[in-house]
């Protein structure tokens, strides 16, 4: 089984991953595409995982998961118009860790490097129950790569129009 939450439209690449794309063959409804438009916050996005997720581990019951975590939902990522916030998008992830399924947790997606590297660095630390601070240290080698948003891991999220209705 395969669930994934995307930006979609047919004129965005890939333009693959539509409600309807449900698997073929013998992975015929093995697949859920949940396509997303421009915008999403982290309240409707969370509210639509939970019942997205909740129905398919009730109906699926999966011996193990692998999480996928893909930074390209992030506000002010460089391809994606999506507009999570890194606890947004961190509590998805936390979130799934309620169904007590051993979990293998992976990083991905994303296109503004810094941003990735920031969600993956904060997400390993919310699943491993540790606080980090939010000045990013200046002994980072990559230190100047974040003073557009004053050296702090988190970064205000754009003022984006949600274009996803309840």
């Amino acid at each position: 089984m395969t669930v994934s939450f995307h930006e979609f439209d047919e004129d965005f690449f890939p333009g693959t991953g539509a409600l309807n794309s449900v698997g073929e063959g013998l992975g015929k409804y093995f697949s859920v595409n949940v396509p997303l438009k421009k915008g999403i916050d982290d309240m409707t996005y969370f509210e639509l995982f939970k019942k997205v997720m909740d129905s398919v581990m009730s109906y699926y019951r999966p011996d193990a998961m692998v999480i996928q975590c893909g930074a390209d939902s992030l506000s002010k990522d460089r391809l994606g118009h999506l507009n999570l916030s890194m606890k947004g998008h961190a509590e998805c992830v936390n979130y799934m860790f309620r169904f007590g399924v051993p979990t293998v947790i992976l990083g991905g997606g994303g296109y503004t490097i810094e941003n990735v590297s920031r969600c993956w660095a904060y997400e390993t630390s919310v699943i491993l129950g540790v606080d980090i601070d939010n000045n990013i240290p200046a002994k980072d080698p990559y230190y100047n790569s974040y003073e557009h948003d004053n050296h702090k891991l988190h970064f205000n999220i754009e003022p984006r129009p949600n274009e996803n209705s309840q």
